[in-house]
């Protein structure tokens, strides 16, 4: 990270549980410092005083923090975003403190992966090939369940990563074009919804379905606007994909095409899909968005992505 000094030991996984007073008996209490329990009040006693201590700590300039939960997975062995299917996304933005201790708490609960392979590994030396420690340190970010080839290399990133020699972190407009064309082939049979599999962990309720990732675009701001009148969720949702179905028409001269959106709505990207709705105020949005794909020509395609990290939800949450 641009600007954070990381310090050169990182403490034991341990539960976070935040107190409105400190525990009894604190665990190396005795040990520390002013400043280190300064930041123990200040984290409202989580995790045993000793944990704040300067080489524990990631630093800026005027802050600082501990490990969040996103690098404990990553360094654990456990892949990126391993605990984001904790709770669901809309009781996660409800309450992000709490969403960010029970991850904590989860990996509390957990041991090293790594630490469990090289037992396996030493066990099994004599019929594996010989690899460096580098080479074996430098494939630890690869996703989980991924094999890939033994000379590739996946470094640790807080995203999913699937082996290269050289990973580019931004896609050239033929790789994105390249990307889209590839979703586009994994349109459901049954609508216009895409579905993908990645290697991530899934959601249950989610189940077959399942996420892209904002972050395989590059995104900027096309347009905003206010919603003129109070509604339901899903309907505002719904207006949303017509908005984006009339800028890409406006914009891009949109014509005799399929054209792809997201959104972070399953019932949104259902209606769509399928073209109708009983619900009377979903079916006057929809019949207006299929009014517009009509006349000139288009198949909207919809993928779903996580309500976490919409892209278009940046300006309602500042």
């Amino acid at each position: 990270m641009e600007g954070e000094q990381w310090g050169t030991v990182f403490p034991t996984c341990l539960k976070s549980i935040p107190r409105l007073r400190p525990p009894p008996k604190p665990a190396g209490i005795e040990k520390t410092d002013e400043g280190t329990r300064r930041r123990w009040r200040e984290d409202s006693f989580r995790y045993p005083p000793y944990q704040y201590g300067e080489q524990f700590l990631i630093t800026t300039d005027n802050s600082w923090r501990l490990l969040n939960a996103t690098e404990k997975e990553l360094l654990l062995g456990y892949g990126f975003n391993h605990t984001a299917v904790a709770w669901s996304a809309s009781k996660a933005k409800q309450n992000p403190v709490g969403f960010s201790d029970c991850r904590h708490r989860l990996l509390g609960d957990c041991f090293s992966c790594y630490s469990f392979v090289l037992l396996a590994v030493v066990c099994c030396r004599r019929f594996l090939p010989q690899l460096t420690y580098q080479h074996l340190t430098n494939r630890m970010g690869m996703a989980p369940g991924f094999c890939g080839h033994l000379r590739s290399i996946a470094n640790l990133q807080r995203n999913l990563c699937y082996g290269s020699s050289a990973v580019d972190s931004q896609l050239s407009d033929a790789g994105m074009s390249l990307m889209n064309r590839l979703l586009l082939r994994r349109t459901n049979h049954t609508g216009s919804d895409v579905r993908v599999v990645s290697g991530e962990l899934f959601n249950n309720k989610a189940f077959p379905r399942h996420s892209v990732s904002a972050s395989w675009w590059s995104w900027s701001k096309g347009y905003s606007t206010q919603w003129k009148q109070r509604s339901h969720i899903n309907v505002l949702e719904l207006e949303a994909l017509l908005l984006g179905v009339k800028f890409q028409i406006h914009r891009f001269k949109a014509q005799d095409m399929r054209i792809f959106q997201l959104t972070d709505s399953y019932i949104c990207m259902s209606v769509t899909s399928k073209g109708r709705s009983s619900s009377k105020q979903l079916q006057r949005v929809l019949n207006k968005l299929s009014a517009h794909l009509l006349a000139h020509g288009l198949q909207l395609i919809v993928a779903h992505v996580d309500s976490r990290e919409n892209p278009s939800d940046e300006g309602s949450r500042a």
